[in-house]
């Protein structure tokens, strides 16, 4: 279903009577149209009709459903039912509405759009609507129950796993439910949640309305029909692009791929982050140790930062951390200085649903391992129709320029684009050299970054494009500013005549005498390595022990033959001598002597032989 293209967007013009104090609080936020979006979900969502919404990256849809939601909650609350003096009172441990996201900053951002409208909300109405996060890492299940006992919120906005802990407390009735929303729900709904979501809305009344919402939505294939939906409507709004293609991105946004060789991707990003023109730029990397890694390399070795902001954001950081890093960089644009740029370097924790104002730019260091991410990254910038631009880079050399058209099958267009000029390579290297050299810890964690990053590509949906024995292993190591290639089997790889010598990329170091910069670290390191050397010591003791006492008894039996056949030998060699000793003097012998035998002969020469031994000549005139 598409709304008329002649159809005014006006909010006069919506095909549903809303609550009064919703319509002020639209025109007091200043949204002078709705989107596409907006005019088709609205309606149908508000009313009795559940919906699969599947809409481009920016076009809106975190208001399409919080408006019908708090529509719901409203009437609910302060609509005096016919044949009733008031209002419905919400009893304890009931709720009216429940919104899932996939990530705990995409709940967080849905919680503040609600209250953002619920600001709004007249004193005089009573009870006051009010909504709770319930996610991951940020308070206990059990302060969750005594947040929800006391304040008595009526829309809960949360991440699966949290949410479902939550309702196996026997305190918790969902009876009284009347709307359940999933945003990203090709996301909820794939293998990493699906079990999650099922069981949840499994719990929920069937009599409910049911929202589904996604730039992405048919990626869910048959999924969405285990969510209990009754007859939906399913609304898809796209987008042509400047080639007159229908597409999944929004007009405002350009995308672009350039390739890159890896050794050069970090320069390249250096690059593109001070010669163009932006404010806020976030940039993908593949896994969070491999952002842990970039954020201390670009803000410690590119010296000529001083415009640059680098916030990271990744999995691996607490939810208070993530959330504090999100505030800071979506306010970034509050400082005085306009000069600054503000550079939030992350992985796909930040692809999905999150609208931070006025982010320009976007870059992909490497494509996504699902091609349906692509989109929802690139989304983060060129929303409600601003200009924006979004650039993934590509190993030349290998077939990764097919992804191009492979992305063209799924509705996406890109141009190329070159690289931007970029010089002092070799100064820039030498520097992430002498960086990795001075701290071992570094280059651990640069280690397990680039052997991260070498997992990820493997896991590439499209393996024909991306394949593991193309790709460039000693520039990515570079780029990654590895001392020495680790020792992993995707290293057979490697042709032998592009095989550092013994894997070092560069001068060969002492590993021994490589230190950490933390001195009790390397204190410990040091008594570990004294330790191993003693320990190397004795156990190549105990191994020659073990070998010669478990030495198998036929080892044993072979060596004893061995002995005996040569004691046989030595002895046959002594008899052959004596015996041509014993011709030679019975030639020298007189012709009539008697032979004697000459076994005989040896015998006395032996006594010969001792008896030259004793002393000789006489002494008695001694």
């Amino acid at each position: 279903m598409n709304p008329s293209s002649k159809e005014s967007l006006a909010w006069d013009n919506l095909r549903f009577e809303l609550e009064p104090w919703l319509k002020d609080a639209i025109a007091s936020l200043e949204y002078p149209t709705m989107t596409p979006v907006q005019a088709s979900t609205i309606p149908l969502l508000s009313g009795n009709k559940d919906v699969i919404v599947e809409a481009v990256t920016g076009s809106g849809k975190t208001l399409a459903f919080v408006i019908p939601v708090l529509q719901k909650v409203s009437r609910r609350l302060y609509s005096v039912p016919e044949g009733h003096d008031r209002a419905e009172v919400l009893k304890r441990g009931h709720m009216l509405a429940i919104v899932m996201a996939p990530t705990r900053e995409l709940a967080r951002q849905i919680q503040m759009v609600f209250d953002k409208v619920l600001g709004f909300l007249s004193d005089a109405m009573t009870p006051r609507i009010k909504t709770q996060l319930l996610v991951g890492s940020l308070g206990n299940v059990r302060e969750d129950l005594d947040n929800f006992q006391v304040e008595q919120p009526q829309i809960l906005i949360a991440t699966p796993g949290r949410l479902l802990d939550f309702m196996s407390s026997q305190s918790i009735k969902t009876s009284s439910l009347e709307i359940v929303v999933l945003d990203e729900a090709d996301k909820l709904l794939d293998f990493s949640f699906e079990t999650d979501v099922v069981k949840i809305l499994k719990r929920l009344p069937k009599q409910r309305r049911t929202g589904l919402f996604s730039a992405t939505i048919s990626a869910a294939g048959d999924t969405v029909f285990r969510t209990g939906m009754n007859n939906p409507v399913k609304l898809s709004v796209k987008t042509r692009s400047f080639l007159g293609e229908q597409t999944n991105a929004p007009t405002s946004l350009q995308l672009s791929y350039m390739m890159v060789n890896p050794e050069h991707k970090l320069t390249t990003l250096l690059s593109m982050l001070k010669q163009y023109n932006f404010k806020k730029v976030i940039v993908y990397f593949p896994t969070c140790t491999s952002v842990k890694h970039f954020y201390h390399v670009l803000t410690e070795v590119d010296q000529d930062n001083s415009q640059l902001r680098y916030f990271s954001l990744h999995g691996q950081l607490n939810t208070k951390s993530r959330l504090k890093t999100l505030e800071k960089f979506t306010e970034g644009d509050n400082h005085e200085d306009s000069n600054h740029k503000y550079v939030l370097m992350t992985t796909d924790v930040a692809a999905r649903g999150i609208d931070i104002p006025d982010v320009d730019l976007v870059i992909q260091i490497d494509p996504p391992t699902d091609p349906s991410v692509f989109l929802h990254r690139c989304g983060r910038t060129g929303r409600a129709n601003k200009v924006g631009r979004a650039v993934v880079m590509l190993n030349p050399d290998t077939q990764e320029e097919d992804y191009v058209g492979f992305m063209e099958v799924k509705n996406i267009y890109m141009t190329k684009m070159e690289p931007p000029r970029h010089q002092n390579d070799n100064i820039f290297h030498q520097r992430l050299r002498n960086f990795m050299l001075a701290d071992r810890a570094r280059h651990e964690l640069a280690v397990k970054s680039y052997v991260g990053f070498i997992r990820y590509y493997s896991k590439h949906v499209a393996s024909s494009i991306f394949r593991m024995a193309s790709l460039d292993y000693v520039a990515v190591a570079k780029m990654y500013g590895l001392l020495r290639l680790p020792k992993m089997p995707e290293s057979k790889h490697i042709a032998a005549d592009q095989m550092p010598e013994d894997g070092w990329l560069g001068d060969a170091i002492d590993m021994d005498e490589y230190a950490y910069g933390d001195k009790v670290r390397e204190r410990a390191r040091l008594e570990s390595l004294d330790r191993d050397k003693v320990a190397r010591v004795e156990n190549a003791k105990r191994r020659k022990e073990l070998k010669v006492k478990n030495e198998a008894w036929s080892s044993k039996n072979d060596k004893k033959e061995v002995k005996s056949e040569r004691r046989e030998k030595m002895k046959r060699k002594r008899e052959k001598i004596e015996k041509q000793i014993m011709d030679e003097q019975e030639r020298g012998s007189d012709e009539d002597e008697a032979e004697e035998d000459w076994k005989d002969l040896v015998i006395k020469n032996k006594k010969r032989k001792s008896n030259g031994s004793a002393l000789q000549g006489s002494f008695d005139d001694l």
